[in-house]
């Protein structure tokens, strides 16, 4: 029964990212931790299916700046990586529930106003390098900098839809298998490679969504999941302290 609660909450994690770019990290990562997971586990569970969507997702649409993935590369990924090794090694001396709601509320209340943040951050571009590293410490050490990735692409990518998913995905799919990687180098917790299997699911059904909603007015549906977040959000909150 557990196995098939799983498989069930997976699989609708995988078709709402698979068609809007969110999903899987933003639910999947309170989700599993919330049903007993610890973090490196959640993180073990979920990222390879992420990293293959991600990577679907650049293969299908081809179009990437050059400078924006060196860029990303150097000031992100080498954070991130720090930030997810001290979360594994003295995460256990914090309540990893309570804050990881806490960023899924902040990370809901920052796309609902995504426009309005848009203008006031407009000028942030000046920092960057200080927004890529401030990305990779919050996303090592919650997995929930996916908000904070969304509005940094839009700014590099003025608000480009096709650059700014595609900019998003590429960050997804580095970030991903780097803390993949990191957890495997580390071997603090047991890997199941035969979870691996889960990653069937995107490479069946992403590209029959592709074309199935891909004149889809997708803003609509993007509000509600995160008003869905918000309401998840304090829920896991309060059911973590």
């Amino acid at each position: 029964m557990e196995l098939l609660f799983e498989i069930s909450i997976i699989f609708f994690l995988v078709v709402f990212q698979s068609l809007f770019g969110v999903g899987l990290l933003l639910f999947g990562t309170p989700i599993f931790l919330l049903l007993g997971n610890n973090f490196e586990s959640t993180l073990v569970l979920i990222l390879p299916i992420s990293i293959i969507i991600s990577l679907l997702q650049i293969i299908y649409h081809r179009k990437l700046s050059n400078n924006h993935i060196l860029e990303f590369n150097k000031f992100c990924l080498p954070f991130l990586a720090i930030f997810l090794i001290i979360t594994i090694y003295f995460g256990n001396s914090v309540n990893t529930k309570l804050y990881v709601s806490v960023l899924l509320i902040i990370s809901s209340l920052i796309l609902l106003n995504k426009n309005r943040i848009f203008k006031v951050t407009h000028n942030l571009l000046a920092y960057r390098k200080f927004f890529l590293i401030l990305i990779g410490c919050i996303h090592g050490a919650t997995n929930m900098g996916g908000a904070f990735l969304s509005i940094f692409s839009s700014l590099v990518n003025n608000e480009n839809r096709l650059q700014t998913r595609n900019y998003i995905a590429y960050g997804y799919f580095v970030m991903g298998s780097v803390q993949f990687i990191t957890i495997l180098f580390l071997g603090t917790v047991e890997v199941d490679f035969s979870k691996l299997y889960y990653t069937i699911f995107p490479l069946i059904i992403f590209y029959p969504l592709q074309k199935l909603f891909s004149k889809m007015n997708d803003k609509f549906f993007i509000t509600i999941i995160n008003y869905v977040a918000l309401s998840f959000g304090i829920i896991a909150f309060f059911m973590s302290i």
